[in-house]
């Protein structure tokens, strides 16, 4: 079986998404699949605006092709390609259905060059194609596209983010465009039953709504940590940006210093100008308990991970969190937002905890209960462990996935 993955992202792209997708690949190889992934240039997420120029490059990564393409600079950077995506979010409000004007717009979410093209060169003919990640469309939308001309199965892997509600964060997965391709897709493959509920309400037909789930490798060799807080931490991984929580996270850290504990927030992952704007408002002393300390590799991370009194991830945007898993293979417990996917994934109370996005002081109250009960951190932690032992295994969900290809081949 030759199998076509188109995506915007991949790594060394950090992002748990980027990450899925490659063990996937990985994974669905070692089943004999041959596999091609067609993605971007870019290796920070700034890379997706500010452009990554560049030959159309091949390789090959373990028994995975892997071709990235160029990314074209977005006129006015973030902050253009914020307006342009809050006016196709607009236009898709109007009456009627405006896929045609969207899909056209939306070649520039993000703008990567050359996708047309390159699929166009691609030797041989392939048996199905499988996008990802419907809040960067473009690629998912390309390989739509291509499937359709091609005659051939399509698959989605949407990676939805349903915010909290009908709210920005999920107007801007629900656009017409979007809905269209999802609709018409032989296979939604999903990672919660919170995102096939969703998806059923925006009218996807359930009869072609699979949750696939996701799984967790066992944790790089891990390197110490330097310099850390002498007192206990709680970590954050992921971009530092309001939406995933880390603005909450670090005022909840705040209040509980201010209430005289001891506790230091570590932050992993790419920082943003609105989380650079709030930390370089606090003082000295507030950001001596806030360390941003960026993108670390895998094992750095890891030997933070295993060291922290919990992570939290207090985020409307994650279809999944695959850092949840990550922290329960140390049996580190966790605290999320009960938002997105993420209450798929936590069992509240059982290996984790759940609070409201944005809401300081219930997260404030819930890392002070774990902060001041060992054996609460222990059990939790201990519970995420047996989880991820019990449900989430790369060498099943590549299984589950490729059972659903040869389904959908099959079917045509």
């Amino acid at each position: 079986m030759r199998v076509l993955i188109l995506t915007p992202g991949y790594p060394p792209l950090p992002g748990g998404g980027e990450r899925y997708v490659q063990a996937l690949a990985a994974h669905l190889a070692q089943q004999a699949v041959d596999v091609t992934v067609v993605t971007s240039h870019a290796a920070r997420e700034r890379d997706l605006w500010r452009g990554e120029d560049g030959a159309v490059a091949h390789s090959l990564e373990g028994n995975v092709t892997v071709i990235r393409c160029p990314i074209r600079p977005f006129p006015g950077g973030w902050n253009g390609l914020l307006a342009y995506r809050k006016l196709m979010v607009l236009l898709s409000l109007l009456p009627g259905d405006q896929s045609i004007l969207l899909q056209r717009m939306a070649r520039a979410i993000p703008p990567i060059r050359r996708l047309p093209e390159t699929l166009a060169a691609l030797p041989g003919a392939f048996d199905l194609v499988h996008g990802f990640n419907i809040s960067w469309e473009q690629a998912m939308l390309t390989g739509w596209r291509y499937a359709r001309q091609q005659g051939i199965p399509f698959a989605a892997t949407p990676f939805m983010h349903f915010g909290a509600g009908a709210d920005r964060v999920a107007r801007n997965s629900t656009m017409d465009h979007q809905l269209a391709m999802l609709r018409t897709a032989g296979r939604v493959l999903v990672l919660t039953g919170l995102e096939q509920d969703g998806l059923c309400a925006v009218g996807v037909p359930a009869k072609n709504i699979v949750v696939i789930g996701g799984g967790v490798d066992a944790p790089p060799a891990v390197q110490a940590a330097a310099d850390l807080p002498a007192g206990p931490y709680v970590i954050f991984v992921g971009r530092a940006s309001h939406d995933k929580g880390a603005i909450h996270a670090a005022q909840a850290v705040l209040a509980l210093r201010g209430q005289g504990t001891t506790v230091n927030l570590i932050m992993v992952g790419q920082s943003t100008p609105e989380f650079d704007h709030f930390y370089h408002h606090l003082s000295p002393e507030q950001q001596m308990g806030i360390r941003p300390l960026g993108i670390l590799d895998d094992g750095q991370k890891h030997g933070l991970l295993q060291h922290a009194a919990c992570l939290v991830l207090p985020s409307r945007i994650d279809s999944f969190g695959m850092v949840l898993l990550e922290a329960w293979a140390h049996g580190v417990p966790v605290i999320g937002a009960q938002a997105g996917g993420i209450p798929a994934v936590i069992d509240d109370e059982q290996n984790g905890l759940l609070v409201p996005f944005g809401d300081v002081p219930a997260l404030t109250k819930a890392l002070s209960r774990l902060l001041t009960d060992p054996p609460l951190r222990q059990r939790l932690g201990a519970c995420g462990r047996d989880k991820i032992q019990q449900m989430y295994n790369w060498e099943a969900t590549a299984v589950r996935v490729l059972t659903q290809y040869r389904c959908l081949l099959q079917e045509t």
